[in-house]
């Protein structure tokens, strides 16, 4: 007994190295919205308060902003102070390494290893959240309330169900993910309503107070109600807010959706197989796995709490088929077992295991310099005016360029209106008329625009602009082109750098 426990931890010990490593990536978001964070953290540690407007835009500066994410902003932007970028990408590996081994320690007494670490690897085969993005404390607390959760269902450790409420106002200020603490305190209620009557009465204290939780924010009944709000139609599409299907379409992030797509077939032919041996007391398992798989086929974002939320909810749906009851841990399954695991950490360790997956991310503390050098080229030939530039890039020259220069529009689109992307933003991407006038009114003086943008506005824009000779091209690298417009003012500049004269 002793030695397979033994040979089990040291399966565990090694996955999570394999977990930390591919965690392990350079700031792949270093443009996108990473940037933004380190700006709006420091603004809110000056101040001491929370900003409740758009303040870092020019366009729609009054547009109401409720931050759900300020508290780690806080943390990313004092990290970097103290330590440098490269400490985000370290706590965001031990964050999701630590969020999986909570998931996988909820149920580690409850179910038997020949269940829960082919489930382990099947969560870790559909995770690809990894980037440093507020949610990573999301995918810890969360990790954290399956724990107790569980713990509590099937060891009867009570006590630690009147830590979720405190648990529930770090959340809240966290990540807009803190409606699922509420949220799985319900399901549970559900459960217990089934199987377990006299209990509901102590569940419902811990609903009601986790509720009560969610109203300590700096917005108090709007910012605890933000999550059902947020998912609006903003007039402009998010890809990680896309369903499958749409994605599937579009033949973008195929091979995650594919991992993703085999998984709910595992999991529906588990749930299947339970019924029909007529399983008892999985009312909990089966209802988190139904919600987390809707969650995950409307929006790939969900891609991250799906994976956390399979591994302890489908190792108990699968004890209670007893298909593998037969099984014996013979040697030779647990060699197979460590070499499949050291197989992993090679890959990962060698940057192989993202490449293989299909995604840009490289092993690693480096950090890009995205389009720093795009926004030294503006300081050092002092371009000064209204900016338009994309969504993409925003952020980044919100990190670099506030408070001395706003932003046209940055990586939020719930900070601006609908109006704003329908009638005013992608139009005059659309329409070099349109532009013409609207870059008039806004008194446009230089575009920064990340031409790796890919929506059908911004390759279109990027054409007609190209040939625009009242906009000519003063600088191009591998993030960023930059466009002067032809004025007295910055005739100078346009000699200088327009290669096209």
């Amino acid at each position: 007994m002793i030695a397979r426990i033994s040979v089990n931890r040291m399966i565990v010990l090694l996955l999570l190295v394999f977990v930390f490593l591919i965690s392990l990536h350079d700031l792949t978001t270093i443009n996108q919205d990473i940037a933004r964070h380190l700006k709006s953290g420091e603004l809110i540690w000056q101040s001491k308060s929370v900003y409740k407007t758009n303040l870092f835009s020019f366009t729609e500066p009054d547009h109401i902003f409720i931050n759900h994410h300020w508290l780690s902003e806080v943390i990313f932007f004092s990290l970097n102070k103290l330590i440098g970028l490269k400490a985000l990408i370290i706590l965001k590996a031990l964050l999701i390494s630590g969020a999986f081994f909570i998931a996988l320690q909820s149920v580690w007494e409850i179910s038997p290893k020949r269940y829960l670490l082919p489930v382990f690897l099947l969560g870790l085969a559909v995770f690809n959240r990894t980037s440093v993005r507020p949610e990573i404390f999301s995918y810890f607390i969360f990790s954290l309330f399956l724990w107790v959760i569980f713990q509590y269902k099937y060891q009867n450790r009570y006590k630690f169900l009147y830590f979720l409420p405190l648990l529930q106002i770090l959340w809240t200020n966290f990540h807009i993910y803190f409606a699922l603490g509420p949220g799985l305190i319900f399901l549970l209620l559900v459960d217990r309503f089934f199987h377990k009557k006299e209990d509901l009465k102590k569940i419902s204290l811990i609903f009601i107070l986790t509720g009560l939780a969610t109203l300590i924010n700096p917005n108090f009944i709007r910012g605890a109600l933000a999550p059902f709000s947020i998912l609006r139609e903003y007039g402009y599409r998010i890809v990680e807010n896309q369903s499958i299907f749409f994605l599937s379409n579009l033949g973008i992030f195929l091979s995650d959706i594919t991992i993703f797509q085999i998984s709910l077939v595992i999991l529906a032919i588990s749930i299947l197989v339970a019924l029909s041996r007529k399983a008892k007391g999985l009312t909990l398992e089966i209802l988190i796995l139904i919600t987390f798989s809707i969650l995950g086929i409307k929006m790939i974002r969900n891609f991250g709490l799906y994976s956390l939320a399979l591994i302890p909810s489908l190792a108990l749906v699968l004890k209670s088929t007893a298909i593998f009851e037969n099984l014996k841990q013979k040697a030779v399954l647990k060699a197979v077992a460590v070499t499949s695991a050291l197989i992993l950490i090679g890959l990962a360790g060698t940057g192989h295991y993202w490449s293989l997956r299909q995604a840009n991310k490289n092993f690693g503390l480096t950090i890009p310099i995205g389009a720093g050098a795009g926004v030294v080229f503006l300081e050092n030939n002092q371009i000064e005016g209204n900016v338009f530039n994309n969504f993409d890039v925003g952020s980044f020259l919100i990190w670099k360029r506030y408070p001395e220069h706003k932003v046209f529009v940055d990586g939020r689109p719930e900070a601006y209106s609908v109006n704003f992307f329908e009638k005013i933003y992608k139009p005059m991407q659309e329409d070099p008329k349109i532009w013409d006038k609207l870059s008039e009114e806004y008194d446009i003086n230089y575009i920064f625009f990340a031409h790796t943008d890919i929506t059908p506005w911004a390759q279109k824009f990027l054409i007609d602009i190209s040939k625009n000779k009242n906009w000519p091209l003063v600088y191009l690298d591998n993030s960023v082109a930059i466009f002067l417009k032809k004025t007295p003012g910055n005739q100078d500049l346009i000699d200088r750098y327009n290669t096209a004269n």
